[in-house]
């Protein structure tokens, strides 16, 4: 079929499927199905991670020997990893080459194509896009479908040298930097081959996936991730599936670790096709991965539930972040900010725009020796907008229904528990010698300052927004896992945080619901205890009587028990 014929019957698949968004939950199960087809050749895989990565010098090989030490010759002759290695060999990664496909090349596309959609994963995959109204019943018509969105050619400069399979798959080299690869069989291929010089790893989660520094052709990747041990038909259906649910990060558990997996689409000429897909390497790894505590199956099945969930919680292409120095003392031992980079974009999602419009009323006065203005007028309309905001979401539904199931006070019904969750959160009281300048959200959301010392503030969003005003000043860290979550230190004004910290990769309306769930289910120091990914989080919480009943002292996260 000559380009210009193949490129009219893409655009019309592309008319006739395109993406729509489909609820988290149910992409996440979907994907959870994959997984559990998939026959993953972990044993049969050896690596040698070596040392870490330079963040500093990415220049710098810290790791002698090669990322693969062995993968057996038996899980190599499978078909679909036959026909991948066929089809690879015709790739160039130099975004400077075009792509031209000939017959020898058309036929390997159509070859590996044959043996993925052979696979009880790829076929489970295809199955729930007709559920979902993005694909066809027809084969050969889904068929064509793949082939469309992973091998049309589209130019992402002057010259038709990308496509979804080569910036996945392959790699693609832009001057001096690569900047797409996130596959291990091709890494695995290329670096047998002597194309490919490992540095060292960033993060891991051990035999599920890496974010590691290498060089392709003798230029540099200062970065990439990609899982280990899934099977090419799994990549390209997982992939495949996130790209067309309109979810541009999609959660996956992979052997008990939750993993997001990133896929963009663009267009090309009117055809919908592949821009990138790789698996963050942050929430579910960081170095030698950290083991799961054994606690309430009731309250971590809630919280994979609110985690999966949670679509508004940033990806790590949302947040950069620098954690700089380790901390002692009370002196700044990092110069930069924490936070590098944010995505702006996150913030006109209700979640987070219903919050920042309160930063931005100033509806709270930091010290606490202060009374805090009456609860009324626009005070009180901007407060009950975020309120019923995040009562609003999936992750506080699902944490009401557990609190309903674990019989606290009040939770017969939403009617009933909404009046007394506001006052938990509002209700005001004194932590300075009977003022009234105290509330659980203003602690929590807002942060407070009693002495010289910041009591509170446990909000990324919060924080990030000082940082930009330049009011907050980065000391450094106790504690972090990757993006996720960190304990540290830094000055607001001339008030210090000692030590405290936040959730950095979850929505302001995650925080709430599962601190709610702690504050009247699990309070005490550290006495909420579950995992995110293999990462175990303890939540300390406090109540105590207030004049409208029952009111929040304090509810934060912690990484450290």
């Amino acid at each position: 079929m000559r380009f210009w014929a193949l490129l009219a019957v893409c655009f019309v698949l592309s008319e006739a499927f395109p993406t729509r968004t489909i609820d988290g939950s149910t992409l996440t199960s979907a994907l959870n199905a994959l997984v559990a087809l998939d026959v993953r050749p972990e044993s049969k895989i050896v690596l040698d991670y070596q040392n870490q990565a330079s963040n500093k010098d990415p220049t710098h090989d810290n790791a002698p020997k090669p990322f693969f030490t062995s993968v057996e010759q038996s899980v190599l002759e499978q078909p679909t990893y036959t026909s991948f290695a066929d089809l690879l060999v015709y790739y160039n990664p130099d975004s400077n080459t075009a792509q031209t496909i000939t017959p020898e090349w058309n036929s390997a596309i159509d070859t590996f194509l044959s043996s993925v959609l052979a696979t009880p994963v790829m076929n489970s995959a295809w199955q729930f896009l007709v559920s979902q109204g993005l694909s066809s019943s027809d084969s050969a018509t889904f068929k064509q479908q793949l082939q469309s969105l992973w091998f049309t050619p589209y130019a992402t400069g002057d010259i038709a040298s990308s496509s979804g399979f080569k910036s996945v798959f392959a790699g693609e080299i832009v001057d001096t930097k690569v900047t797409k690869f996130n596959n291990w069989l091709a890494f695995y291929i290329l670096e047998a081959a002597g194309k490919i010089n490992y540095h060292g790893w960033f993060s891991r989660t051990d035999k599920v996936d890496v974010s590691l520094q290498f060089t392709l052709n003798n230029v540099i990747a200062v970065q990439k991730s990609f899982l280990l041990d899934s099977s090419p038909e799994f990549e390209l259906a997982a992939y495949t599936v996130c790209a067309l649910s309109g979810q541009t990060t999609c959660n996956v558990v992979i052997d008990k670790a939750l993993i997001d997996l990133k896929a963009t689409t663009t267009t090309a000429n009117g055809v919908v096709v592949i821009s990138e897909c790789y698996p963050t390497p942050g929430h579910a790894a960081s170095g030698t991965t950290k083991k799961p505590k054994n606690n309430d199956a009731d309250l971590q099945a809630l919280v994979d539930q609110m985690w999966a969930a949670d679509n508004d919680k940033p990806s790590s292409s949302d947040i950069k972040m620098d954690w700089g120095s380790k901390q002692t003392g009370n002196n700044d031992n990092s110069p930069n900010n924490l936070f590098t980079t944010v995505n702006e974009g996150l913030f006109t999602r209700p979640v987070y725009a219903d919050l920042i419009t309160t930063y931005n009323k100033d509806l709270f006065t930091p010290g606490v020796c202060v009374a805090e203005p009456p609860m009324t007028g626009f005070r009180k309309q901007y407060l009950q907008t975020v309120f019923d905001t995040f009562t609003a979401t999936p992750m506080f539904q699902s944490a009401f229904k557990y609190l309903q199931d674990k019989k606290i006070k009040n939770t017969n019904d939403l009617t009933t528990f909404k009046p007394f969750l506001w006052t938990l959160w509002f209700g005001t009281y004194s932590r300075c010698k009977g003022t009234l300048g105290s509330s659980g959200w203003e602690h929590v959301f807002s942060g407070e300052w009693k002495g010289s010392d910041v009591d509170g503030q446990h909000n990324w969003v919060r924080y990030y927004l000082l940082q930009k005003d330049g009011q907050m000043n980065y000391h450094g860290y106790y504690s972090h896992d990757e993006n996720l979550i960190g304990t540290f230190q830094y000055t607001w004004h001339n008030e210090l945080k000692p030590k405290g910290g936040f959730f950095t990769g979850t929505s302001p309306a995650f925080d709430f619901s599962i601190l709610t769930v702690c504050a009247l289910a699990h309070s005490g120091s550290d006495a909420c205890k579950f995992n995110i990914g293999n990462y175990p989080i303890y939540i300390t919480s406090y109540t105590q009587d207030c004049a409208d009943g029952t009111c929040l002292s304090t509810a934060y996260p912690s990484d450290e028990s």
